[in-house]
């Protein structure tokens, strides 16, 4: 087996426990009584997008559960997403278009598998249209770039933490808290695993208009990963028993994404 069907088949395989631990989320945010029905059900997007619209709670606990698998799950799709972009066709500058689906057509659905043009592909294919009220359109896209570190309390002078401006730590508790913003990442989750070609395609699409900015005096950034270890990882002094499927699927798909960018900046 060459390098091409080696990445295909990997791709295939971290795919499915995507899927897997999507589902499990589905269940952790009250979205599924169980992870079979969260698998079969094709407008799982949806639902998780009209449930972020409606005066959705859940326990600080439940939050602090979902974040924590939820966070290591984005960043190795994220990871994935650029695995698969490396083996597209260059395309050319007038493809970097919108990025909102009502500005450019949608493509057009072929029985055939998704992957057949992306090399060292697997042979899944995205999901059928789901059934719900909500269109594509409206649901939110998933974010193709990790989001930057912040050193406020680091360049503050004070104590640890006492200059930190992000959220509160979630501690474990019965309170409950608005869930939207939780339920949007999901939404935007979901809807990006269910058709991976189409983010490879917003990625390729993303880094043409880096590239033009960069052309035009403009520094910008070509890599859509963050340096140093990925988002959702463990502290390196972690307790070994603290490691779970999830940190695993991150460390493989942070190493392949990695030597796929590579490729990308010497192509």
């Amino acid at each position: 087996m060459d390098r091409q069907d080696r990445q295909g088949s990997e791709t295939q395989r971290h795919h499915t426990t995507l899927m897997r631990l999507l589902a499990f989320i589905f269940v952790y945010a009250g979205l599924a009584d169980d992870t079979h029905s969260a698998a079969a059900d094709t407008g799982r997007a949806g639902r998780a997008f009209d449930a972020s619209c409606e005066a959705w709670t859940l326990s600080r606990r439940a939050c602090r559960r979902l974040l924590l698998l939820l966070r290591p799950v984005e960043a190795a799709t994220r990871r994935l997403i650029v695995v698969l972009a490396s083996g597209l066709p260059i395309l050319s500058p007038r493809a970097a278009g919108s990025e909102h689906p009502a500005q450019r057509p949608a493509p057009a659905r072929s029985p055939s598998p998704l992957w057949g043009r992306v090399r060292g592909g697997g042979s899944f294919t995205a999901a059928p249209p789901g059934d719900g009220k909500t269109s594509d359109a409206r649901l939110p896209l998933f974010s193709l770039a990790d989001r930057p570190k912040r050193y406020e309390w680091f360049f503050s002078g004070k104590p640890h933490g006492a200059g930190w401006k992000g959220p509160s730590l979630a501690l474990p508790g019965d309170d409950e808290l608005d869930a939207a913003g939780i339920l949007r990442r999901i939404a935007a989750l979901a809807r990006a695993l269910d058709d991976l070609p189409a983010q490879a395609r917003r990625l390729v699409r993303w880094r043409l208009r880096r590239m033009a900015a960069r052309a035009a005096g403009k520094a910008r950034a070509l890599s859509p990963l963050r340096p140093g270890r990925p988002p959702g990882s463990l502290p390196r002094r972690a307790p070994k028993r603290e490691r779970r499927e999830e940190h695993d699927l991150l460390s493989e798909t942070h190493a392949l994404a990695r030597d796929a960018l590579a490729r990308l900046d010497t192509s």
